[in-house]
């Protein structure tokens, strides 16, 4: 530990008497690994501010300032960086991460899915991929049932269901056939059986759908 401090006294030297990207992207670096979180966000704010379009300096800010828990701040800079480099792995998990723990869970699954694209095998991010999908369908199912806007699939087959739930289930409108009585309309998560076996188990059960001429 003693040399690691004289390490980080070595590097502040330097920094101070003849500041440049790399040192503060060592001495930032350093900082936050020892601990000491603040030390080493003000260290790469002021790098931040002297060289805005380092990749190097802005992941290493991004870093410190998560510690920090300034998400939002590490936000902004992470997608910065992508757009200038968009390999950029540290900033690809820092930025899935980000969205993941806001519930932004359509870019966090965009993002470990990239992620994983280029490190594939990491059991952790894998882990996490999993959970934001579950998420997902959770929110969607939660959005169903208290009747808030669901975004669904720009597919023919989800055209077809909803073109066919505008057609039998307007609110409120009821169905006089030539035989019988009015009926109310059929639920909106319903669908005609010759549209309904259209689609796999799977996506009945994450579009909330059954058919009601069974």
């Amino acid at each position: 530990m003693p040399h690691k401090e004289n390490d980080i006294q070595d590097l502040y030297q330097k920094w101070l008497s003849s500041p440049a990207p790399a040192l503060c992207v060592r001495l930032a670096g350093e900082l936050r690994r020892s601990g000491r979180n603040a030390e080493a966000l003000e260290v790469a704010r002021k790098g931040l501010g002297s060289w805005s379009d380092n990749i190097s300096v802005n992941v290493v800010f991004g870093r410190c300032a998560l510690e920090e828990k300034l998400n939002d701040e590490a936000l902004e800079v992470f997608e910065k960086v992508i757009s200038i480099d968009p390999l950029n792995l540290i900033a690809i998990r820092s930025l899935a991460e980000i969205h993941y723990e806001k519930g932004n869970w359509n870019r966090s699954i965009e993002l470990f899915e990239e992620y994983l694209f280029e490190y594939p095998g990491d059991p952790e991010i894998e882990d996490l991929l999993k959970k934001s999908r579950e998420k997902k369908k959770e929110a969607e199912r939660e959005a169903r049932v208290t009747g808030q806007d669901v975004s669904y699939p720009d597919t023919g087959r989800m055209a077809s269901i909803l073109a066919a739930q505008k057609k039998t289930g307007d609110t409120g409108r009821t169905e006089v056939s030539s035989t019988g009585p009015g009926r109310p309309a059929e639920p909106q998560n319903r669908a005609p059986r010759s549209l309904f076996n259209l689609f796999s188990a799977e996506e009945c059960e994450e579009l909330g759908l059954s058919a009601y001429d069974e």
